[in-house]
Parts: C-alpha cells; sequence; structure tokens
C-alpha cells in the first residue's frame, strides 16, 4: 500500500482503536478508505472487459470483514498490511470459487508472478490454483509464502514487504524468486 498512508497516523489510529476508542476506528477508515480503493483498483485495472468483480465492491468486502466486528488488535501499519493482503486474497479466492461454481470452466486468464505491480487479480480457476499451491507452499517455507500474498495481493514493495517482515530487502528477493519458481512450477 504505498502512497498515502503516513505509517505513524495509522499505527496510531490502530492503537487508539485497538483499546476502544471509537471515533479513531471512524478516523482509521477514512484514512484507509482511499488506499484501499486504490489498490483494489490496482488489482482490476488489467482485467478482461467482461470481469464483475469492481474495485468499490472489492474494498466494501474487504471493510466488512476488517471492520464490522470488535476492534481488531493490530499493532502497527505493517501488521494491518498483512491482515488486510491476507484477507484480500481470501475475498478474491471465494469469488473466483463463486463464479466458478455458477459457470463451469470460467475464463482460463493466466495469473503473471513476474511482474506483480500493475497486476490485475484474476478472477477465475487460476487464482483458486494459486491460493491451493500457496497453501502448500505455506507448509514448506511459510515466510516465502508470506512474501508473494504481501507482493501480489497486498500490493507491497519489496522495502514494505521487508520492513512488513522484518527482514532484509535482500531476503525479500530471494525469498521471492525462491517462491515464484516454485510456484509456476507447481503450477504448471
Amino acid at each position: 500500500m504505498a502512497g498515502g498512508l503516513e505509517p505513524r497516523d495509522v499505527s496510531a489510529l490502530l492503537s487508539a482503536w485497538g483499546e476502544g476508542d471509537q471515533e479513531a476506528g471512524n478516523e482509521l477508515i477514512g484514512v484507509v478508505y482511499q488506499e484501499l480503493r486504490r489498490l483494489a483498483a490496482h488489482y482490476l485495472r488489467s482485467e478482461p472487459g467482461g470481469h464483475t468483480l469492481q474495485p468499490t465492491a472489492l474494498v466494501h468486502e474487504l471493510y466488512l470483514k476488517l471492520f464490522s466486528g470488535e476492534p481488531l488488535q493490530l499493532h502497527d501499519r505493517e501488521h494491518f498490511l498483512a491482515v488486510a493482503a491476507r484477507q484480500l486474497r481470501h475475498i478474491v479466492v471465494d469469488y473466483a470459487r463463486n463464479k466458478n461454481a455458477q459457470k463451469r470452466g470460467g475464463l482460463q486468464g493466466k495469473i503473471s508472478l513476474d511482474e506483480t505491480h500493475g497486476l490485475a487479480v484474476p478472477t477465475d480457476s487460476r487464482v483458486i490454483e494459486l491460493d491451493r499451491v500457496l497453501g502448500r507452499l505455506e507448509k514448506l517455507d511459510a515466510r516465502a509464502a508470506q512474501v508473494v500474498e504481501l507482493r501480489f495481493f497486498g500490493g507491497l514493495t519489496d522495502d514494505e514487504v521487508a520492513k512488513t517482515l522484518s527482514i532484509s530487502s535482500a531476503t525479500v528477493k530471494r525469498d521471492w524468486d525462491f517462491a515464484r519458481s516454485w510456484l509456476l512450477n507447481q503450477m504448471e
């Protein structure tokens, strides 16, 4: 979620919201909504014209998952980004499963793991396959799977992933290279 969010602002609001401050929760929603909307648009920008998942619907679904219950115990901006990326993954996968259940086969698009910035998340059976294989990678190398999730579903840069996971950018690159190669091999 590179761009508009100031780390201090989000972290302070998350802390206050976690302690029960509803006003901080409302302000937090206002701060993160536009950034989440930008991220959703980033995902869907290069989708084929016939898809039905819209950025606003994706953000609203994410909003409901994150903010409709009790305040989450999110420690800082990085923790929020990790949780948001995980929830986006689940939303997109659920959408693809529902779409495929309604329409056998769906569109057979490709998922490019070569370049995630500017990439739209596909809304077909390939995203379900990616989720399944990513689950297997989590058992093999949990950190590498987190790197993929944060980059692919969270839209984070290598530096943001490094900060989120408290590792170096070089480690992120190594994990990404390994995970990308492993995932592509498993999906072929």
